[in-house]
């Protein structure tokens, strides 16, 4: 609600900013089309206007339940009922135009019930009874009307001679003569009124009209409008009367923009007799706005048919048949136009399907491919690794057993020499015992298992690190750097591919039984299975080729 009052006092500013902007010829779209955009809104908003109109009455009825026994003031509070629903519901007026009748009658007040024939003379005249409404003014004599009610008299004339004018349609014949009638009403009218009154302006602009004085009407009827105030029925009326008139004089725009105004102005004062909204749809229609054109000819149909103005409806229904054909066709093609980019659509979101599902399938042989390459990298990395492995063994293979023949060659020689000379010099007895001596063969076996030692532990330097990874904590080997003691030397010669236990045995100099002893000790130790021992054994390789 607060959003709704906020948004009208903005749009009174803007009224107020563009109120004389009726008078110019060159116009700018871009200004009406904000208004339409604004009167779009006003209609999401009708009901508020509404509810803002029925509470306003609700209150007028309360009171005047106050004041029941006091006639004059009933009177006076059912006229304004009267006039509250004579723009808003016309069923609801008789209403309280009949209880007028009848406390004027009551009362024997002669003005009152003048005053009450003369509203409901506009009343009928209003929803289209024009029979019933002439027959009232018929046999009133305005000789015997007071001051006041002269003008009353002459304003209901007109709104009957107005709306049979509207009814019967410019082509008829009878058009002129109600036209005629209304040029002398509005003579008549404006002469009772004096400048200074609001409604001289207003009757003098149709009387101007009515004598073909375009020009002069609408300077009339700007001097009225600065009387009215925005969102209400008098200005609705107001700039209705200054878009026929720019109409008329070419002004298209203009036109345009005065309708929206008086549209406007409808909805914030709940008037349902209009004719602005039905006019405007009409414009928007020749422009080619038809959808917009539609939903103002239902709002249009649907506020005649809450009035239950009958003339109206059927001028409405002049137009509302072109109107919603046009509309009816527009959508027609938009949804056309609608399955066939569904169509579209769908054949383009076939085409990326397949399209996608090609990508998927080549990306699919790209991975696989890379996977293939990747395995036999990784195939081709192991073969290397193993090359540069058992080159590296070789290496130190080569580099071991040349060492190791080098020092049998000069022990060789040290013995060669030494028996020489112990056989020329006749010494047998001590060449025998050199042959003999158990103690350089020990010694000559613990530089062998020393230097093999080294040479294996430089190839794998991790070696009794990850043996002891294989066993439990309590067995694990603490042996000086760079040994090794005789099981570890067994899983050493197993490392470097030597399986065979006799050469194994021959190395070591043990039994083939003490040799299985001690690999059969060792695997006891382990944390895994005994048959996957060995394999482990054979995974373990670092290599160092510095």
């Amino acid at each position: 609600m607060i959003y709704l009052k906020i948004k009208k006092y903005c749009f009174i500013f803007f009224i107020l900013g563009t109120l004389f902007s009726c008078k110019k010829t060159d116009s700018h779209p871009d200004i009406n089309e904000k208004l339409l955009r604004i009167l779009d809104d006003k209609i999401k908003h009708k009901k508020y206007y509404e509810i803002k109109k029925k509470n306003h009455i609700q209150k007028l009825k309360k009171e005047a339940l106050l004041y029941k026994n006091n006639d004059s003031i009933s009177y006076h509070l059912n006229n304004l009922i009267v006039e509250e629903y004579l723009g808003y519901q016309c069923d609801s007026a008789y209403i309280y135009s009949d209880k007028n009748k009848e406390i004027a009658i009551r009362n024997n007040n002669e003005i009152w019930l003048y005053k009450n024939l003369l509203q409901r003379s506009v009343l009928l005249s209003t929803t289209g009874l024009f029979v019933e409404s002439k027959e009232i003014l018929d046999h009133i004599n305005p000789e015997a009307l007071p001051s006041p009610l002269r003008f009353s008299y002459n304003s209901a004339y007109e709104c009957l001679y107005s709306n049979l004018s509207d009814y019967s349609g410019g082509d008829s014949p009878y058009n002129k003569i109600y036209k005629n009638k209304l040029a002398a009403y509005y003579n008549s009218a404006y002469r009772a009124l004096k400048p200074s009154d609001p409604f001289y302006y207003l009757f003098l602009s149709h009387k101007n009209r009515i004598d073909n004085n375009w020009k002069l009407s609408g300077q009339n009827i700007d001097e009225f409008l600065k009387t009215t105030k925005p969102g209400t029925r008098l200005h609705a009326i107001g700039s209705f009367c200054k878009a026929v008139i720019d109409g008329k004089l070419g002004n298209i725009e203009s036109q345009e923009r005065c309708l929206i105004y008086s549209a406007i102005s409808d909805i914030e004062s709940s008037t349902k007799e209009n004719r602005s909204m039905q006019d405007l749809a009409s414009i928007l229609y020749q422009k080619g706005e038809t959808v917009r054109a539609y939903k103002y000819i239902q709002s249009s149909l649907e506020d005649a048919n809450f009035y239950n103005a009958r003339f109206r409806n059927i001028q409405i229904s002049k137009v509302q048949p072109i109107i919603e054909e046009t509309y009816l066709q527009t959508i027609n093609t938009q949804n056309k136009q609608l399955r066939w980019s569904i169509f579209l659509i769908s054949i383009l979101f076939a085409g990326l399907g397949i399209t996608m599902y090609f990508i998927y399938k080549q990306l699919k042989m790209i991975a696989k491919s890379r996977n293939e390459l990747s395995n036999t990298n990784s195939v081709l990395k192991s073969l290397n690794n193993k090359l540069d492995e058992a080159n590296h063994i070789k290496e130190e293979y080569i580099a071991f057993f040349i060492r190791q023949n080098s020092n049998y060659l000069e022990k060789f020689e040290r013995y060669k020499k030494l028996i020489s000379i112990r056989l020329s010099t006749g010494q047998l007895d001590k060449l025998s015992a050199m042959v003999n001596d158990k103690k350089n063969e020990e010694m000559d076996l613990n530089e062998l298992y020393h230097n093999f030692d080294q040479a294996f532990l430089r190839i794998y330097p991790n070696f009794v690190n990850e043996v002891n990874k294989l066993l439990r904590k309590e067995d694990v080997y603490n042996l000086k750097e760079g040994t090794l003691n005789t099981e570890l030397r067994i899983f050493a010669l197993i490392r470097l591919g030597i399986n065979d236990t006799n050469q194994i045995s021959e190395f070591l100099r043990y039994s083939l039984r003490t040799i299985y002893n001690y690999r059969s000790k060792v695997k006891a130790k382990s944390v895994i299975e005994n048959d996957e021992f060995e394999a482990k054994i054979m995974q373990i390789g670092s290599i160092i080729t510095s």
